[in-house]
């Protein structure tokens, strides 16, 4: 089984670097948007990101709404959904303007990657917190 893609190594490596040097994130940031990366890819077997198309976005956000977390056991939160599906979105979006992918990668797909209103509000939502009083 093919544990990755010579081609998407070479692309992420150069939007890595594009996020840490133009975009200013710092490692952490790169790191999840990474793990999210990651995560799609081992849902497409590694697939080269040319051969993308939207019913992988869509496949892909079932896959996820489907997986656990390893350290509960639950399904994997809302805002985990969100951000990663947003990470992605990003990636495809930057990708769709790069060289050799403008062709094959259709910006409005990306859009695909988006949950729904109701998750999104649900996922962005804040909580209360308990804090003690005074007493």
């Amino acid at each position: 089984m093919i544990k990755h893609n010579a081609e998407n190594e070479r692309i992420k490596r150069k939007y890595f670097i594009f996020l840490k040097e133009a975009k200013r994130q710092n490692e952490r940031s790169v790191d999840a948007v990474a793990k999210a990366i990651s995560r799609f890819e081992c849902y497409t077997k590694y697939r080269d990101f040319k051969a993308f198309h939207f019913e992988q976005a869509v496949g892909f956000k079932n896959y996820l709404a489907k997986q656990e977390n390893q350290q509960t056991g639950k399904k994997l939160s809302k805002a985990t959904l969100n951000s990663t599906l947003g990470q992605l979105k990003a990636f495809f979006q930057w990708l769709a303007m790069q060289s050799g992918y403008k062709s094959r990668i259709s910006y409005t797909d990306t859009e695909y990657f988006n949950l729904s209103e109701k998750e999104v509000r649900i996922a962005t939502a804040r909580r209360v917190t308990a804090v003690p009083t005074f007493e």
